[in-house]
């Protein structure tokens, strides 16, 4: 007996949805930052901003903000080449830093982006 259609297109989304997920935890950290980045910072007015946003999606999903939270605190943690979180801030969050346009001045503005996407997940708890 074979299946109804809506059956294997149900599988097939779910293999898909399976599948995309695993894509999106074996990114590496720098690659979870530039997405954080991205998606939340690129285009926004102001950090709060980037908070409802953030919001927004912890209202029905925590795992890819939590993935990408762990990520951002790796990266400024760990020694990375010189530039990188200058490249980050201006290139990815699309945030110039004409008052300190070096790492230091980079790490400054990420650790912000890291306490309020801490924040955030706090309030969401888990889901």
């Amino acid at each position: 007996m074979t299946e109804p259609p809506h059956d294997r297109t149900r599988a097939q989304i779910e293999e898909q949805f399976r599948a995309r997920m695993a894509e999106q935890d074996a990114r590496d950290p720098l690659r979870k930052v530039r997405d954080l980045l991205q998606t939340y910072v690129e285009d926004a007015v102001d950090l709060d901003e980037v908070r409802a946003d953030m919001a927004s999606v912890a209202t029905h999903s925590t795992r890819y903000l939590r993935q990408e939270l762990e990520a951002l605190e790796w990266v400024l943690t760990t020694e990375q080449p010189k530039y990188t979180l200058l490249d980050l801030v201006e290139g990815d969050a699309n945030k110039g830093l004409d008052h300190d346009p070096t790492d230091s001045g980079a790490a400054v503005f990420l650790w912000e982006v890291a306490r309020i996407l801490r924040e955030v997940l706090d309030e969401a708890g888990h889901r």
